[in-house]
């Protein structure tokens, strides 16, 4: 991702597809997030920022720190965070998603990885990554993970890559493309990324993975005693803030459908695994 091309296009991302991605994960943050606690949160991996950066325009965050390895990347997030009139609230710095060192414990109201697990070596990464998140979000707080699943076989991967992808070539993005290719044959599957979650925490967490082509997975460290995922319906932004583009209208109702039948696991701080029911619609 250091590639100057790669970072040029990763920067467009919120004219493509990936939009509905981010939005999934801004409205399940409003859904599942506690009242009143918006003091401070932390985005790993945060790449070019701009989902950071939702996390103040939509979500109200006071104190944002995004976090990627990439420094060209840290770079174009910075001048993301200035052209936007936020660098007051959101910075970026480069730092190593397994090793938060200069955040203390119980620093955080929100913890984000978004679209980035499956850049990480091995499960051995994944686990130290939420480990950590899960260390510097306080009892209270939320934590939040989100990423492609693979699917089941290479044929439908295909089939699914150019789908989808055909939209990065409509607008000129070949290195974004060939990305999401490469990207959906490392993701994780449901099974190995629930693998990845703490057992030393009194976190309830709740996985969600929509059913029949599941092609999205998200994972919530939910405030400590707490069970229910969701407190609120709705989503963080009125009608003339929304930041799906009118052409993706269609595109985000059948993203909101496919998450309101999803269904979800719930894996109490002893590690039970309890089958619940779909998510609440929404």
């Amino acid at each position: 991702t250091d590639a100057p091309q790669n970072v040029t296009q990763y920067d467009q991302v919120m004219t493509t597809k990936l939009v509905l991605a981010y939005a999934a994960g801004l409205q399940i943050i409003h859904r599942a997030r506690p009242a009143g606690l918006v003091d401070r949160s932390v985005d790993i991996a945060c790449g070019p920022g701009h989902f950071t950066l939702c996390l103040a325009r939509f979500l109200d965050y006071r104190t944002i720190t995004g976090v990627d390895l990439s420094l060209p990347m840290v770079e174009i997030a910075n001048q993301n965070a200035r052209k936007l009139g936020l660098a007051d609230r959101v910075t970026f710095r480069a730092g190593d998603a397994t090793n938060l060192f200069d955040l203390r414990d119980n620093a955080c109201d929100l913890a984000t990885f978004t679209d980035a697990a499956h850049h990480m070596p091995d499960l051995a990464a994944v686990a130290r990554v939420l480990s950590e998140m899960n260390r510097v979000t306080r009892p209270e707080g939320l934590v939040v993970i989100m990423d492609l699943v693979r699917l089941r076989t290479a044929a439908l991967t295909e089939r699914y890559v150019d789908c989808l992808g055909h939209d990065y070539v409509q607008r000129g993005l070949p290195a974004f493309f060939d990305d999401f290719r490469n990207s959906m044959y490392a993701a994780w599957t449901a099974k190995e990324l629930r693998e990845t979650i703490p057992r030393d925490t009194d976190r309830t967490w709740c996985h969600i993975v929509p059913r029949g082509l599941p092609t999205i997975q998200i994972v919530l460290g939910l405030p400590a005693g707490r069970k229910k995922p969701f407190l609120r319906s709705g989503v963080p932004w009125t009608p003339n803030e929304c930041p799906i583009p009118k052409e993706m209208g269609f595109d985000w109702r059948m993203v909101r459908f496919t998450l309101a039948c999803a269904c979800k696991t719930l894996i109490r701080p002893t590690g039970r695994v309890v089958q619940s029911e779909p998510t609440e619609r929404g």
